[in-house]
């Protein structure tokens, strides 16, 4: 673009000098009467006479439109200087918000208000949130309420309103901003869970299950959350079906929970649970079965075994050995056959799988079968005393646990009945507290046995009695 100007420039000057050259080779004069005037110059002078004339009137036109353009220009400055201030003031009222001094933003919402009004919607936050800052609900409504009425600042203002609604504990109209924000902005990560959040609190499944649904179809949260989000919500909806009388169609949510996450052990216990209730060994069986061999769980054990709960100890012992064999090395299998074994009789299996079991940790569960083989097989009451002991000091035997509060539930559901939370219950060994000292384990231990395993082996008498006799 420069290398186009510079020619340009040549080629008007050139024809300039060509021009100047042709006039100087062929000089004429000009004559002009006017009344009794006569003016008479060269052709030269008459031009440049012209140019000056053309020039001053470009000169004047040029300052008259200045002049006129003055007061406009004149404004515009001001007003820039203005935006400029209404910038600096919103800008510290979003200083003094974050560092929460409210005085000092509402000052600067005022004076932001003032000097961009043709801004509202940015003022109107600062004075919604320098408001919320002070403590004041109710001038934060109204100026959020303001915001809805502009599509720029819609979402803005429902977000501040939902706020205030969760602060006064208003859940209904909660959710239903939640909703609204959902439909103005749907990808928005923080928008879907607040509204699963609402619709799990309000108990909603249907609808929360829908919004996990529509999650994952918008890519709204990563993949794996989503699908366990629905698959939670679908388990809790079978639970509640099954508490109906509704069997099939509880069923029909355990098998889509299981199918969005395999792993999810309640899902599992579910399937199996419903299809025992509803005597079809075949299905129970073929499901069990492939749960173990995923994710061995002592309650499928006990649901396997009630699919031949009219049995005798030696068949119900080979049942289980067909389930543990699906996941041999698993201190589950051992645990289960050790059981079946120890009702059958058979001290030498029972112990054989026990001692298995021992080799992956002590758990009270455990060393209280041993104390029950060794009253059992040996009735030595002072082997089974010491077992017991060392229940009393082992890691618990895992159970449904809320890993929120840490409070222990019967069975699987979606929310902690203690604290409420979701998706915190989960199938693990409670924390140990403390250890009791040895004299209070014995204790335990002792007060544990049956009374005639109390009686069997009386307690050796004091070295001192002996010495007296």
């Amino acid at each position: 673009m420069t290398m186009v100007r510079v020619l340009v420039a040549f080629a008007v000057i050139a024809a300039l000098s060509a021009a100047g050259a042709w006039l100087a080779r062929h000089p004429g004069t000009v004559a002009m009467h006017w009344q009794d005037y006569t003016i008479e110059t060269s052709v030269g002078v008459l031009l440049a006479a012209l140019a000056l004339i053309a020039l001053g009137l470009a000169a004047l036109v040029l300052l008259f439109t200045w002049a006129r353009a003055l007061p406009s220009l004149f404004g515009r400055g001001r007003r820039r200087s203005r935006r400029r201030q209404g910038y600096l003031a919103l800008a510290r009222g979003l200083v003094a918000v974050a560092a929460g001094d409210a005085g000092e933003a509402r000052r600067q919402a005022r004076r932001a208000d003032e000097l961009l009004a043709e801004q509202p919607a940015l003022t109107k936050l600062l004075s919604a949130q320098a408001a919320q800052l002070d403590g004041d609900d109710g001038a934060a409504r109204r100026y959020f309420a303001q915001m809805l009425k502009q599509r720029e600042t819609e979402f803005l203002g429902v977000r501040g309103l939902l706020t205030i609604a969760e602060h006064e504990g208003d859940a209904p109209r909660a959710l239903a901003l939640a909703r609204r924000a959902d439909e103005l902005r749907p990808a928005t990560p923080w928008v879907v869970e607040k509204r699963f959040e609402l619709e799990v609190a309000a108990g909603d499944w249907r609808a929360a299950e829908t919004t996990a649904r529509a999650a994952l179809k918008r890519k709204a949260m990563p993949e794996p959350r989503a699908r366990r989000l629905r698959a939670v919500v679908l388990l809790e909806r079978s639970r509640l079906a099954a508490a109906e009388g509704l069997a099939e169609r509880a069923l029909v949510h355990a098998e889509k929970a299981h199918a969005l996450d395999p792993d999810f052990a309640a899902a599992s216990l579910r399937i199996a649970a419903l299809l025992v209730t509803a005597g079809e060994e075949r299905r129970a069986r073929r499901a069990i079965e492939a749960a173990w061999a995923l994710k061995p769980h002592p309650q499928l054990a006990e649901l396997y075994l009630k699919l031949g709960a009219n049995a005798d100890a030696l068949h119900r012992l080979k049942q289980v050995e067909t389930l543990a064999a699906l996941a041999p090395d698993h201190r589950e299998s051992h645990i289960a056959v050790a059981r079946a074994a120890l009702d059958a009789k058979l001290w030498g299996q029972a112990r054989k799988h026990l001692k298995a079991a021992l080799a992956t940790g002590v758990t009270s569960g455990v060393a209280r079968l041993m104390a029950e083989l060794e009253e059992a097989e040996h009735r030595d009451a002072a082997a089974a005393r010491g077992w017991l002991a060392r229940a009393a000091e082992a890691e618990a035997e895992p159970g449904w646990l809320c890993g929120r509060c840490g409070a222990q539930a019967d069975a699987w559901s979606a929310r902690c009945g203690n604290c409420g939370a979701f998706d915190a219950i989960d199938w693990k060994s409670p924390p140990r507290v403390a250890t009791l000292p040895p004299a209070a384990a014995a204790r335990a231990a002792t007060q544990a046995l049956p009374a005639e395993a109390a009686t069997a082996a009386p307690a050796e008498p004091p070295k001192a009695a002996l010495t007296a006799r």
